[in-house]
């Protein structure tokens, strides 16, 4: 794109001449620097990593791996086996909408209450303190992982299916309850103040305006919300409530591999239906009104699934949305009386006793045995896994997500019969590249961390290494299918015009489709890391490095002052980390804030460049 920089404007405030502070040199010199300081952290954490005395590689767990392996073709198959298989499949899906569900209601009930939109005018003072003590406890709940807010209710509640219910509706509702809110305010049409001025109650114009205006993107999350909730109630089976997490974990331990094989493939059937299905309400959701992706930092693959529910030229049919409603809602009801879970267990006496202890130890952090080194050590292996995790997933981003993407219609006209049997034959060959592809990164996003890190232990020793390759791994399944589905909206129009000029077909690729690739690899890279660097508590806990294994280790020991004081470091961690990555996107962008500055009369100067 062609930038006009250097122009000189009029201050509106000192009437008189400035010229915007933003020139080339100043955008290549922000990049240079940002890209050096991304090379620096890069090194320091391999140095993390691999730095350590004693080796990384455990030979004596190759043999495992490799006994995995060659019982890849051969999974359990007998009748006996797969009813088990589907009853686990049922109570995933069980607790995945119920989960969604909960968290949906929470979600809409904290984003009304957020919204600026839905008060229409500045709310009283009560209410404001109020609205900010919410956003406090919204923001305090999504820093928490859904894993370790398992744990520490396991220890209130005991195995109660309740317990995967509450650890996915709490951190889930408050991303929710956040997404939501910026939505509403980003509605377009007056009709909800319109409805305000003529005197119409608050909820009434809430229920009959804003809600109804934003509902396709309501609807959009919240089958992307589902999405979510079915990995991680894959990934909560580590504390025993059931479905094909824990029986994966279970078939791990006991070293049937034949039964892991089988558990994996029933997960990538499950997730690829899963996401079919959410794909195509979302699109036919994106079709019904104005589609406006939301960009919210505390739920950075929701970018990618907002911007999924765009309108398209032409809207599809409602059908999927239609059947998906209907079923869906008696669906909950047969999904609760699945999972077992019952409300009683939270007006027991005895929880809420266990309760206030829990938060009384909560309340009065303590640093873990050795003191505060340990907990440097910690944080610093926490940030060393999640660097060297978004390095290994921006990698595999890089070989697989060029051929997930779907290819462009080409532009060359109407073809004679002759002429199209030739393009099939000639896509032939991409189009079985694009599956196996698509079907890889799958795979990598189906098997939870925690899986991931399990097999990384056989193979590294404990350390930053096992749980970066567990979350690179996880986390190049979610950013190649983004940056896949990114890369196919990318305007081919300047490539086909370079080709048509005479230039090299990979010389126009180069030139006209490589940098808004780029530029958006770069942004959900960047949003992807402040979620990876929360999930590293995942893998701590299974046995990788980091502030994760400090959680393992205290809530395992009951010891919940050094688990405070985890938790306090791991929130310190992503705010600091979330606050640097907008600075990072800013750098790599280039976008500059202008300086204004005065400058001594001269001949108006452009300069022009192509960024």
């Amino acid at each position: 794109m062609t930038g006009l920089l250097d122009a000189p404007r009029l201050s509106p405030a000192a009437g008189r001449h400035v010229r915007l502070g933003v020139t080339r040199a100043a955008v290549l010199r922000r990049r240079g620097t940002t890209v050096a300081v991304l090379a620096a952290v890069l090194v320091l954490a391999a140095w993390r990593a691999f730095g350590a005395p004693g080796g990384v590689i455990n030979t004596g767990g190759a043999a495992l791996l490799d006994d995995l392996l060659a019982r890849a073709l051969s999974p359990r198959l007998d009748a006996e086996f797969l009813l088990l298989v589907a009853r686990a499949t049922a109570t995933t899906l069980a607790f995945a909408a119920v989960g969604a569900a909960g968290a949906l209601l929470v979600g809409l009930l904290g984003g009304l209450a957020l919204s600026d939109a839905a008060w229409s005018r500045r709310p009283p003072l009560p209410v404001r303190l109020v609205r900010t003590a919410l956003r406090g406890v919204l923001v305090a709940a999504r820093s928490v992982h859904e894993l370790v807010w398992a744990l520490l209710l396991v220890g209130v509640l005991g195995l109660d299916p309740l317990v995967a219910v509450l650890a996915l509706v709490v951190p889930f509702g408050a991303q929710t309850a956040q997404v939501y809110a910026e939505t509403f305010d980003g509605v377009r049409g007056g009709a909800h103040a319109a409805l305000r001025r003529a005197g119409a109650p608050r909820t009434a114009a809430i229920l009959y305006a804003l809600v109804p205006g934003a509902s396709p993107l309501l609807l959009s999350y919240a089958f992307y919300r589902f999405e979510c909730s079915l990995r991680s109630t894959v990934l909560l089976g580590l504390v025993g409530v059931g479905g094909l997490g824990q029986e994966l974990v279970v078939s791990l331990q006991s070293r049937n591999w034949e039964e892991v094989w089988t558990l994996v493939l029933a997960l990538l059937v499950l997730s690829a239906l899963v996401e079919a299905w959410s794909a195509r309400v979302r699109r036919e959701a994106g079709s019904l009104g104005d589609a406006r992706p939301v960009v919210a930092a505390a739920d950075a693959e929701g970018v990618g699934a907002l911007a999924a529910g765009r309108a398209d030229s032409a809207p599809p049919t409602r059908t999927w949305t239609r059947w998906s409603v209907l079923v869906g809602l008696p669906g909950l009801a047969v999904a609760w009386w699945w999972t077992g879970a019952s409300l009683e267990g939270l007006t027991d006496s005895l929880t809420w006793q266990l309760t206030q202890e829990l938060v009384a130890d909560l309340l009065r952090p303590a640093l873990p045995d050795g003191g505060g080194s340990v907990l440097l050590l910690a944080v610093l292996d926490t940030l060393a896994i999640a660097v060297l995790a978004m390095a290994v997933a921006v990698l595999l981003t890089v070989v697989l997500a060029p051929w997930a993407a779907a290819p462009t219609a080409s532009a060359a006209g109407p073809r004679d019969r002759s002429g199209r049997t030739r393009d099939i034959v000639r896509a032939a060959p991409r189009a079985a590249a694009r599956l196996v592809s698509r079907t890889v990164l799958l795979g990598l996003r189906s098997v939870p961390p925690t899986i991931w890190a399990i097999l990384a232990l056989f193979v590294f020793f404990p350390g930053v290494v096992p749980g970066a390759v567990a979350l690179g791994l996880y986390a190049a399944g979610i950013l190649g299918r983004l940056v896949a589905e990114a890369w196919e909206s990318v305007d081919r129009r300047p490539r086909d015009a370079l080709v048509r000029a005479g230039v090299a077909p990979w010389r126009a690729g180069l030139l006209a489709v490589v940098p808004p690739s780029v530029q958006q690899l770069t942004t959900y890279t960047m949003y992807r890391f402040e979620v990876c660097v929360r999930d590293t508590a995942v893998v701590g806990v299974v046995g990788a490095a980091g502030l994760g294994r400090l959680l393992g280790e205290g809530l395992a020991a009951f010891r919940y002052p050094v688990v405070a004081t985890a938790l306090l470091a791991s929130f310190a961690v992503s705010v600091a980390v979330e606050l640097t990555s907008r600075r990072v996107r800013r750098g790599l962008s280039g976008n500059l804030r202008p300086r204004a500055r005065p400058f001594r009369r001269a001949p108006a100067r452009t300069t022009r460049f192509s960024v």
